[in-house]
């Protein structure tokens, strides 16, 4: 159906404004047997890991607070609000004029606009978690690396795997963004180099080659991680049952 849409839309649209996809797809493939494609991905992708693993310590961390301490909670809250209400092209902005144009500026941006997501799920995991057990562990004095991997990580698994797939979509958004403002390589750098050249054609093979590198990262890595962090959980066969 996109693919459908899309060749309805290029229709009507201008050639250079709205490519048809067998087009896009021979500029794509044209940027990767040129070399062209790899020092630009290599960079998103370089940026967007630290950016994602600096919004995963901290999310995680502030969400496992949140969880656990109504102290912690109340604290917290407002700073997840307020990096829920400041829009992504304002860090990218400000992270530019703090940093300049290094890799800082979007890793910076990329934590700052994805920590909230990551907290606010985690919160929610954490707080699934039975209280009774998480005060009986208090009671004995049972250490908090042991209780958060023993109790709160395996029970917290499926609000994990929901963080990480947020964060990370948020965070190669973010970095795109950031890259039209602060960067002299990288995916986003290139699209809005494309766009004020005049070159949508290039701008759309671009945006294309992102798509795949994101697609191959989902189903090649967080699909069977996936599948291999919930194996245990059988569905259990009712045909058994009495």
């Amino acid at each position: 159906m996109g693919l459908l849409g899309w060749y309805a839309l290029a229709t009507v649209f201008p050639e250079n404004l709205m490519p048809y996809p067998l087009e896009v797809v021979r500029l794509t493939w044209g940027l990767v047997e040129a070399g062209t494609a790899w020092r630009h991905l290599w960079a998103t992708i370089y940026r967007t890991f630290w950016g994602f693993v600096g919004a995963m310590l901290l999310g995680t961390a502030l969400g496992v607070v949140m969880g656990v301490n109504d102290y912690g909670q109340r604290l917290s809250i407002p700073y997840v609000v307020i990096g829920y209400s400041i829009p992504a092209i304002a860090w990218a902005a400000i992270s530019t004029l703090i940093f300049g144009f290094s890799d800082l500026a979007p890793i910076f941006a990329t934590v700052l606009v994805t920590f909230p997501y990551i907290a606010a799920n985690v919160w929610k995991g954490v707080e699934n978690v039975d209280g009774d057990l998480i005060q009986m562990s208090e009671s004995f004095d049972v250490p908090h690396t042991r209780l958060l991997f023993r109790m709160l990580l395996p029970n917290t698994a499926p609000a994990l795997f929901a963080a990480v797939r947020i964060g990370l979509a948020t965070a190669w958004k973010i970095v795109t963004i950031a890259e039209m403002f602060a960067a002299s390589k990288g995916v986003g750098y290139k699209i809005i180099q494309s766009y004020e050249a005049v070159r949508f054609q290039e701008a759309w093979a671009w945006a294309v080659l992102f798509m795949v590198l994101i697609l191959f990262i989902e189903y090649v890595f967080f699909k069977p991680l996936e599948r291999k962090a919930f194996e245990y959980r059988q569905e259990a066969d009712i045909s058994i049952v009495g």
